[in-house]
């Protein structure tokens, strides 16, 4: 079976039918009148109709050795999950949409997952797969350069799985947020399921903060305002975490984009918040209590300095990347919220000019917003 990069595969598609090992998302790149089939005997069985068939490319995503004989066999190499997928994101919304884990089943996620004696889960503000995915590949080339043997509280690719998770409505916190948690809240859930102890950390003040308060709605006064990670860590240390939810709302990059004078260093605000969550996976070894670790963000970063942001309209608007109602236009996107409709605009457009201190932004529809990680950890 030999490698072929996409173009190679359309051209193949354009003169025979194809058996392809693929990534799903790379088929939103792809005509829209090729007919994908999830069974190569089904493929195959088409060819063999005595009906005519349409004049249309036909690929099958999976790889049957007995029928190697009569279909090409390759294997795409094509990555979606980069920039590139701006360029279908908006015209293929609905078909990614389906192909990914969606941002509203994260919480059935991590409740599918509940079969470890502990439960926790890390929210961050800002932080895009684009982002975690570049600095960790930074990561590993700085390693194989200094030639030394990695720890387990560095190597963190040695004991996460990572799944991409697409932002389904606005990239923005307060709403990003509440559709992680949830309805009903995933520590209702989790009670119901057995984990009876919860337990919340947030660097705000729940009574000052509506959004806070909702993110722990069903905790009681279980609630921790602490000044650092150190202090989530320092109590959990106190507590019994068997039959326990942990829920941490940590800083992420959101406020290096909108309010900072000089360039942020993205790698290493990204290695903090790693190293915070082996931190934390480390606690529950100490404890030798097993438990699920998740880490989501609730918005990804478009970093204005990486790319050539264009302004759509001129006007006075709060939100670079979104309106805060319907609108109907070749570069938008209608979602609904809690009853409201939001337009987001797609890459690379702005509603604004940004300000001097605004290095990023988010709120719209392109891969570095609406693509965030889903980080899941094991232990014991």
């Amino acid at each position: 079976m030999r490698d072929v990069n996409l173009s190679e595969l359309q051209d193949l598609l354009r003169q025979m039918p194809v058996m392809a090992e693929m990534h799903p998302l790379s088929l939103a790149f792809l005509s829209e009148d090729v007919r994908v089939f999830d069974d190569a005997w089904q493929l195959a069985a088409e060819l063999d109709a005595p009906i005519p068939q349409p004049a249309k490319p036909m690929l099958a995503m999976q790889l049957e050795p007995a029928l190697q004989h009569r279909l090409p066999a390759v294997r795409c190499t094509h990555d979606p999950l980069t920039n590139e997928l701006n360029r279908v994101l908006l015209k293929r919304y609905d078909f990614i949409k389906e192909h990914m884990l969606c941002q509203s089943q994260v919480a059935d996620e991590i409740v599918h997952h509940a079969d470890t004696e502990a439960v926790a889960m890390v929210l961050v503000d800002g932080l895009s797969y684009a982002d975690l995915v570049r600095s960790q590949a930074i990561y590993r080339r700085q390693q194989r350069t200094m030639n030394c043997a990695t720890t387990n509280d560095a190597d963190e690719s040695a004991h996460y799985e990572l799944c991409p998770v697409l932002v389904d409505g606005v990239s923005i916190t307060e709403q990003g947020m509440v559709r992680i948690i949830g309805k009903p809240p995933l520590a209702q859930r989790l009670f119901d399921s057995g984990f009876r102890t919860c337990l919340g950390f947030t660097y705000w003040e729940r009574a000052e903060e509506l959004l806070t308060d909702r993110l722990f709605t069903g905790f009681g006064d279980r609630v921790h305002k602490v000044k650092s990670f150190d202090g989530v860590l320092a109590a959990l240390n106190a507590e019994e975490l068997r039959g326990a939810f942990v829920q941490i709302v940590r800083t992420g990059l959101d406020g290096a984009a909108h309010r900072q004078r000089e360039k942020p260093n993205v790698e290493a605000m990204v290695a903090d918040i790693m190293t915070d969550f082996q931190r934390l996976a480390a606690v529950f070894e100490r404890k030798g209590v097993s438990a699920h670790l998740h880490l989501v963000s609730d918005h990804g970063i478009l970093w204005a300095h990486e790319h050539n942001l264009q302004v759509y309209e001129f006007s006075g608007a709060d939100h670079p990347r979104h309106y805060e109602h319907a609108k109907r236009g070749e570069h938008v996107l209608t979602v609904e919220f809690e009853g409201k409709e939001f337009a987001l605009l797609e890459y690379p457009y702005l509603r604004r000019e940004l300000r001097a201190n605004e290095w990023g932004v988010h709120g719209g529809l392109s891969f570095e917003e609406s693509v965030v990680p889903l980080l899941s950890l094991r232990t014991g």
